[in-house]
Parts: structure tokens; sequence; C-alpha cells
């Protein structure tokens, strides 16, 4: 499900002055609403930025397994890192290695999908620190001019609910992640960026992701990679074919 707050917004202020929406204008809005003037899909520069949910694509199905084979789009940049939360895309440094977010700035992309917040989850960072390094993300991005999309979170299993997240009460990590899910839409709301809920077809009784969409309770097997695909794909349809 997409949620285009920034289109939202944008046709708010045209059609509450009257008699000012021409065709003319018409296409302008249109345009506006998408950040710039549309770009042919397939030369469309991509960055997929994120944790491990985002760079393990080709983790267990091989080299040839990519967000570019998977979608069949042909500028998609992997920039998912293993155990980050949402401070390291923005300060990890590793010598004089750029934090991933300007790294991904760095690639010129027209649009960056970001899906970050699990880690944060399970290490018990609070939300309201996600959220705050989540916004800093987001002025960043937009200060560059770049169409950012904001992906919602995605749970563990129930079984990983406890395990992983290292609580003694199950269904701790699922709450937090609903939580860190609606604020995130509430933010995304405030900075007029789109929002793209990927959950639907992936969790089980609207809570927990569900145990054979996943490989360990964690990550995405295949069959959940695809579901994400799908929910890429109907935002491409949507706003650029």
């Amino acid at each position: 499900m997409i949620t285009n707050y920034r289109a939202e917004s944008l046709w708010s202020k045209v059609i509450s002055v009257k008699g000012l929406i021409t065709c003319f204008g018409l296409l302008l809005v249109f345009t506006a609403c998408n950040g710039k003037p549309k770009v042919p899909i397939e030369d469309l520069r991509i960055v997929m930025l994120g944790d491990s949910e985002t760079r393990r694509i080709n983790h267990y199905w091989g080299a040839d397994t990519n967000w570019n084979t998977l979608t069949g789009y042909n500028h998609i940049f992997n920039l998912g890192f293993d155990s980050f939360r949402s401070d390291d895309l923005l300060y990890f440094q590793s010598d004089s290695v750029k934090a991933p977010v300007y790294k991904a700035l760095d690639k010129k992309p027209h649009i960056i999908f970001l899906m970050i917040g699990i880690n944060d989850v399970v290490q018990s960072v609070p939300v309201s620190k996600t959220l705050s390094h989540i916004r800093t993300i987001i002025d960043t991005i937009q200060a560059h001019k770049v169409e950012l999309v904001i992906q919602s979170v995605l749970p563990t299993t129930n079984y990983y609910d406890t395990l992983y997240g290292g609580f003694s009460e199950n269904g701790v990590v699922a709450k937090r992640v609903k939580e860190l899910n609606n604020r995130l839409v509430q933010l995304c709301k405030a900075k007029q960026v789109a929002f793209l809920d990927v959950r639907p077809g992936m969790l089980l009784e609207g809570t927990y992701l569900k145990n054979d969409l996943s490989v360990d309770g964690i990550h995405l097997n295949y069959s959940g990679y695809q579901i994400w695909k799908d929910h890429l794909n109907e935002f491409f349809r949507k706003y650029y074919e």
C-alpha cells in the first residue's frame, strides 16, 4: 500500500484555488507530485538503503539474485548492511568510508527506498530516538533534492520475537515494530514523504512475519522478497509507468 503524502499536500494546495486548474496546471502538478520531471522507468537510478533485510537478497540465493534481477529494473544499488541501526546509516564510518546515507547520495539516485529500524527495536533503542535518526535521514536526502520512499519495518516471526529480541515475554518485538510503523506514517505525513507498506501478504494474524516467508525467523526467503518486489512494482506502476 502506497501513501504519497507529498502528492496529497500539493494537490490539496492546488484544488483549494478555484478556477486555477487548467490542463497545463495539471501537468505541472503531476510533475511536482513526483518531485521532478518523470524519468523513463528504464533509466531510473534507485538505491535500496537499510539493514540486512535489504542486503541479504543475494545472501541465500547467490550472486545472480539481486534487486535488479528480482524487479527487472536496470540500475538498482544495494546499500543494505548487516546489523545496522538507524544511527549507523548516518554516522557509521570505517577509516575514510562515508556513512551509508552519503554513499547512497553519491550514486546520484532518482529515488532512495529506505527500510530501517528492526535492529533498533530488538536492541531496545527507544522509538523516539529511532524516529529522530530517521528524521535526520529524511532531512539529509531532501536537502539533496532526491525522492525518498520510507518502507514499513518488518517484524520477526512469532518464535523469534522472544528469542532474537531477548525479551522474556513474547510479542514485545511485534508490539514495538507496530508502534514504530505507526509513528513512521505520522512522520512521513509531516515531512511529505511517500510511505510504502510492504507488510500486506507477509504477516501472520496481522502481527508476526509468516514462518514460511523467512529463512531464520528474521530475514526473508525468496518468497518473502517476491512479495516485497510486488509492492515495489506497484509503486513504479503508479508513479513512473
